[in-house]
């Protein structure tokens, strides 16, 4: 799984929003001096034998306080709008979320990214657990299971799990062993789910990626990498880069900050915060 980067800000906290209060306020002293000179001139051009009611002056002057506060407040709930949105991003890194997309175009699962831990104090045969949904080319949803079960530990310390994938109760890919070190940090290689392998699900014979799908099980400077530690099982799996045409789930790696709103980085692409549809607790 790729490893959680800094959130990277751009022009738009500091330079960009410092253009936008200089051209609010050119826009609201334009304001006041061409209601001014309406109004100086309309005192001005007045017929004597018939002038203007006082109360009528009074009366704009009013409408005119009323829509420059107007602005004021829009111009605030608007900044207030932008901080709330910087700082709800901001919170997301990490956290598997939901989002929509617009494309309208399926795409088969090509990475699932499966992390968490597995305990230490395990006996062989201890088995953890974690599920997922995978995607056909034509954004057909189909849900396997990761199992992993307890083997034998080394002489060294070394620890071993093999990982199965399974649909239901059937074994889809597997065994494949997943070693770790004696500080229970992996030393084997992601694992893989063939072409061949997923066309053994029903009714999806061709339907997906030729390269398969790999388990991404994360590097070593990824907080929600595989490893063997103290404590319960917490088998996860993160989400994949496949979707429906509709939605696509994943883990939140960065933000960056646009004129535009926050992007979140998932799945190595960019979408809209304003397109989390939801965030879910893994």
């Amino acid at each position: 799984m790729t490893a959680i980067s800094p959130i990277a800000t751009s022009q738009y906290t500091a330079g960009q929003s410092a253009a936008g209060s200089s051209t609010d306020s050119t826009s609201n002293q334009f304001g006041q001096d061409t209601f001014l000179k309406l109004l100086v001139a309309q005192l001005k051009y007045q017929d004597p034998m018939n002038p203007t009611d006082g109360t009528a002056f009074i009366a704009q002057t009013a409408q005119f306080t009323t829509v420059e506060k107007l602005n004021e407040i829009s111009q605030e709930l608007k900044t207030n709008s932008a901080a709330t949105e910087v700082l709800e991003a901001g919170s997301m890194v990490g956290k598997a979320v939901t989002v929509a997309t617009k494309s309208g175009k399926p795409a088969a699962t090509t990475v699932a990214h499966v992390g968490g831990n597995l305990s230490l104090d395990d006996a062989v045969g201890a088995k953890a657990t974690t599920s997922t949904t995978i995607y056909t080319t034509q954004g057909t949803p189909v849900p396997i299971q990761i199992e992993m079960t307890k083997l034998a530990d080394g002489a060294d310390g070394s620890r071993h799990w093999a990982a199965r994938a399974m649909l239901g109760s059937k074994q889809l890919a597997g065994p494949f062993t997943v070693d770790f070190d004696s500080h229970g940090e992996r030393t084997s290689g992601d694992i893989s789910i063939t072409g061949a392998q997923l066309n053994a699900v029903p009714d999806t014979t061709g339907l997906w990626n030729t390269t398969g799908v790999r388990l991404d099980l994360g590097t070593s400077t990824d907080p929600s990498r595989l490893r063997v530690g103290a404590g319960s099982d917490g088998l996860t799996t993160f989400g994949q880069n496949g979707t429906d045409g509709t939605s696509i789930r994943g883990v939140v790696t960065g933000v960056q900050f646009t004129a535009n709103g926050p992007l979140l980085t998932i799945n190595d692409k960019q979408y809209p915060l304003t397109d989390v549809t939801d965030v879910h607790v893994v």
